[in-house]
């Protein structure tokens, strides 16, 4: 944005002017952006210049800060190579974007403009080749191609095309006037340090409704699940009201079968109820009525989560609403210093699975083979264990939570077996549940290689 030629035409005429018969004295850093320097005028008046980094931008700052001991052991000495040395001269092309100060020792000190590119670089005496640079990101600038500074070729056409700079707001900055004041190097500066000012304040606003969004985002998906799960349950027909129709017509129910066609007294109509052929009618309707209480345990624990996320929703809504409406840092502060507004933690890489929570049920996904072995010593008996059928694949643990496992959770971590398999480019995938306790681990099997006892198919619909 400040990185114009006339801009550093105009430095380097104020550093002529400031550093005559001067010396520098030193350089100190505490970032990768901000460099300071300081420099003794011929009247042994101390000058401290600020050279900060936007995205790469050099801009160049006037500073009062003064320097202690605690400074110094605390931020990081630069450029020691020229510490007391004498400026010789201060050379700069009018036409282009860079100053260079050369030292009695003859080294050069080089501020390097061009856009997002800028760097300072210390420069070997009469050489091409480079003793440091400051941003060790730009390595390019180990070999950065120097201008002839010497007095047979160093010279350099006048200042003729001059660009003004706009700002926001109507803000404009040229060699004239500044924001409708004469320009001096103390207006340049104070317009540099309000862009500055507004710089981190736009990424700090952007990074907390950045992050605003995506929990609201999250937050919306989770409260969608919820409500869908809840109207599944409420439009299907209820497992006690089919419990209770075998058992009124267990009478003419044979065992063996499969499914029953039976008179539906609350509608009238005949339908089919499915059956488990190795039970009997009232161990049939005992089951149905197993499912029904499940049932209803999952529906308080649905409304209990779709209120939760209502809530969480509505505070997260209200803070972005905050936050897209700051227009200064003070209105801002209150969401930095709280959690609202801080990105979701990471989960550590020392687990040897991923996380996955679905409707209050927790999912253990592994990371490799290794963590697949790892996963069956640290879950319990009557976990889910889940594996897509005859394809290499994550290991999935489905954590043991009340009387049994919903069919909507055990279809959803059946899912999460296919897309972590082999197996994940196909619409259906086979996937092996049991319990963890019919699941073993042969003597000098392979990492990942179990032997599975007892097995059901849970058929993995995958979009």
């Amino acid at each position: 944005m400040f990185s114009a030629n006339w801009i550093y035409n105009a430095w380097a005429d104020h550093l002529r002017e400031a550093f005559k018969d001067g010396c520098f004295e030193g350089a100190l850093s505490f970032d990768k952006d901000t460099l300071y320097l300081r420099f003794a005028s011929s009247g042994e008046t101390h000058i401290t210049f600020e050279v900060k980094f936007l995205d790469g931008h050099l801009m160049i700052l006037t500073s009062d800060r003064i320097f202690d001991s605690n400074d110094y052991r605390k931020g990081i000495v630069q450029f020691k190579e020229i510490e007391n040395q004498p400026i010789f001269k201060i050379v700069n092309n009018p036409s282009d974007r860079w100053i260079c100060i050369v030292f009695s020792n003859r080294m050069e000190l080089w501020f390097k403009g061009f856009g997002k590119y800028g760097n300072v670089l210390l420069r070997k005496p009469q050489s091409s080749e480079t003793l440091q640079i400051f941003r060790l990101s730009q390595k390019s600038d180990w070999d950065f191609q120097y201008p002839d500074i010497t007095e047979n070729h160093g010279k350099f056409e006048p200042l003729q095309e001059v660009q003004p700079i706009e700002l926001p707001a109507g803000v404009k900055v040229s060699p004239v006037q500044i924001d409708n004041q004469p320009f001096s190097i103390a207006t340049l500066v104070d317009v540099q340090l309000r862009y500055i000012r507004k710089y981190y304040f736009d990424q700090a606003k952007h990074n907390i409704t950045s992050n605003l969004e995506k929990k609201a985002k999250h937050l919306k998906k989770i409260l969608g699940e919820a409500k869908k799960r809840l109207a599944d349950i409420e439009t299907r027909r209820s497992n006690k009201e089919l419990g209770d129709l075998i058992l009124t017509n267990a009478h003419s129910i044979k065992p063996g079968l499969t499914k029953a066609l039976v008179t539906d007294y609350y509608t009238d109509q005949r339908i089919w109820i499915k059956l488990n052929p190795e039970l009997n009618a009232p161990e049939n309707a005992k089951k149905y009525y197993g499912k029904a209480k499940n049932e209803s345990i999952e529906i308080s624990k649905l409304q209990d989560q779709v209120n939760t996320t209502e809530k969480s929703l509505s505070l997260i809504e209200s803070s972005l609403e905050s936050a897209l409406a700051a227009t200064e840092f003070k209105s801002l502060k209150p969401l930095q210093k709280s959690n609202i507004a801080k990105p979701e933690a990471k989960q550590p890489d020392t687990l040897p699975y991923k996380i996955v929570e679905f409707q209050g049920f927790t999912i253990w996904i592994g990371k490799n083979n290794k963590a697949n072995d790892q996963m069956l010593k640290l879950c319990q008996k009557n976990d889910l264990w889940l594996h897509a059928k005859d394809v290499a694949g994550s290991h999935i643990i489905l954590r043991k939570k009340g009387a049994e496992f919903p069919q909507a959770v055990i279809d959803f971590a059946a899912q999460q077996a296919a897309k972590n398999s082999k197996a994940k480019t196909q619409q259906v995938v086979p996937v092996i549940a049991t319990l963890r306790k019919f699941v073993s681990k042969p003597k000098n099997a392979a990492l990942g290689e179990v032997n599975v006892l007892k097995e059901e198919i849970v058929d993995a619909f995958l979009k």
